[in-house]
């Protein structure tokens, strides 16, 4: 990954995007999930190591179905969101993770979520990031609660969610998640990790990239 701290030209992703700076100081650029991303898709989830690829869909997979493709992609912008985080490397734009929420037919105060990044750029602040993007949106949309499946395993997953306020309820080798979107940040707990969040959410408020 190079580390460049100049900030690109967003417009060359089209549509609404940003760039903001990961904890290497590389910029990554965020930008609404299209379906001309596809073969990003399929070259990030490549680059899933296979603990990864378990702890997001639960087994063992080595490529995704057409099926499942065009399930990710069939974003509508009100009850299906998603958004992609990508990096610059030699004018090449490498697909580095995804976000996204899907509202419930059942209960449509509720959405489903869901974040993906590839290893290379775990821990860099890519996944917080898209959960800010996520958390942000989600009340203009009437999204009240964020609901998820987690490995129990994933203990760092799971520390994150709880530090936003999550409710944790364990089933077998997962846990069943629900963390309530407060209408204010400041409402937000007082967690080391809820700061980074309000940090990013307060970007979002000023700039209102996501608008």
């Amino acid at each position: 990954m190079p580390k460049n701290n100049a900030i690109p030209d967003s417009t060359l992703f089209g549509g609404n995007s940003f760039f903001y700076p990961s904890k290497n100081d590389t910029y990554i650029c965020y930008k609404t999930l299209v379906k001309e991303d596809r073969q990003k898709l399929i070259e990030g989830f490549n680059r899933l190591s296979a603990k990864s690829v378990y702890h997001r869909f639960f087994g063992i997979m080595k490529e995704l179905s057409k099926k499942q493709l065009d399930g990710f992609l069939s974003m509508d912008n009100i009850d299906h969101i998603a958004w992609a985080a990508f990096d610059i490397i030699d004018e090449e734009n490498v697909g580095v993770g995804v976000g996204r929420f899907k509202r419930s037919k059942r209960y449509p105060k509720e959405a489903e979520i869901a974040l993906t990044v590839i290893d290379d750029y775990q821990n860099l602040g890519v996944g917080t990031t898209l959960l800010a993007i996520l958390y942000f949106l989600a009340p203009k949309f009437g999204i009240e609660v964020f609901t998820g499946i987690i490995m129990a395993d994933n203990a760092k997953l799971i520390h994150r969610f709880k530090a936003l306020g999550a409710e944790m309820k364990r089933s077998g080798s997962e846990y069943n998640m629900r963390l309530p979107v407060v209408k204010s940040i400041h409402h937000l707990p007082n967690t080391k990790y809820a700061q980074t969040i309000k940090h990013a959410l307060e970007f979002l408020r000023v700039n209102n990239f996501c608008a």
